[in-house]
């Protein structure tokens, strides 16, 4: 069946997100080309990859419930896992940590996209997370109706190049189509039509292939945010410092009263934590001023580490 080809004009505006999201998890330049856009189904898992895949799921909820998934090889959940903490891609597959930081890669990639989104149709986009798990390609639990597929690869500099197949229901793009400008859609429309004519035996849409896409000298020098994680610069987290943790009996909490002194399990003068949106963050110590109380940063948690804190 044909792909409506407005469908290739938002793929092609989801993935300059995700593009703007992995080059600074990742530090390196990225690049994502669509080799193929059909109607979804498992056997074109099945037909690319060969050995076990990691599967991630996004939920998103608002103007629609809808889930999107991403197929990658464990070689590539390593390597991207690996570049997270400043590693150089190189670190075999480890099921736990692999999971984990592809996951977490997914979850800030459909973020950043559910802001962009929200922001330009004036809609609500509610990200609820993303999951990985290990699967067999053809023994992938999701009902493949009325979803799309792309394949994609993804090269990533001073790495290699991999495979990446992507599984985004048709209702989303449905919304999404009031972004597209229609002479886009006409032009991907096009390139579609001359694609197919030249498909032969196999009959699959080709899109055609651009140019790398390179990364300005001033972000390159300067590190500023790409023009879609500027959306995420207004977006309120809370902060949420804690002295301590202890635990009580019910009856000693009943017995509370004022000048009563709880003791926290936690040695004077040692670090307080520091949480951002419930996930701990950094730690610090308890400064005064003026009159009130404040936070000195004294460490933050590497990225490895709070990709730990995410199982």
């Amino acid at each position: 069946m044909a792909i409506d080809p407005v469908y290739s004009a938002v793929l092609d505006k989801a993935l300059e997100v995700v593009i703007d999201v992995l080059r600074p998890i990742l530090n390196r330049d990225i690049d994502i080309k669509v080799n193929e856009i059909q109607e979804a189904s498992i056997a074109t898992l099945e037909s690319n990859f060969d050995d076990d895949l990691v599967m991630v799921e996004a939920h998103i909820t608002g103007a629609i419930e809808a889930k999107q998934y991403y197929f990658l090889s464990k070689n590539l959940a390593a390597a991207i896992t690996d570049l997270m903490v400043m590693g150089d891609g190189t670190t075999e597959f480890n099921e736990s940590e692999s999971l984990d930081g592809v996951a977490e890669a997914v979850n800030q990639i459909v973020g950043s996209q559910a802001a962009q989104w929200a922001e330009e149709l004036k809609t609500d986009f509610n990200p609820l997370g993303a999951s990985g798990s290990l699967v067999k390609p053809g023994e992938v639990d999701i009902d493949p109706a009325n979803l799309i597929s792309a394949m994609l690869k993804i090269t990533i500099a001073d790495w290699g190049e991999d495979s990446l197949c992507y599984f985004v229901s048709k209702e989303l793009y449905d919304i999404l189509k009031e972004l597209i400008d229609p002479a886009t859609v006409a032009a991907n429309a096009d390139v579609q039509a001359g694609s197919a004519e030249g498909a032969g035996e196999e009959g699959a849409v080709k899109r055609a292939e651009f140019g790398d896409l390179e990364l300005g000298a001033e972000f390159k020098q300067n590190g500023d945010s790409p023009r879609n994680l500027d959306l995420l610069m207004d977006i309120s987290l809370p902060v949420t410092i804690e002295l301590g943790r202890t635990e009580m009996l019910i009856r000693d909490v009943l017995e509370l009263g004022p000048g009563s002194v709880i003791e926290l399990q936690k040695l004077s003068g040692e670090p307080v934590d520091l949480y951002i949106n419930d996930k701990q963050f950094a730690f610090g110590e308890v400064v005064v001023i003026d009159e009130n109380f404040g936070i000195r940063i004294t460490e933050l948690l590497s990225v490895e580490d709070r990709i730990k804190a995410l199982k």
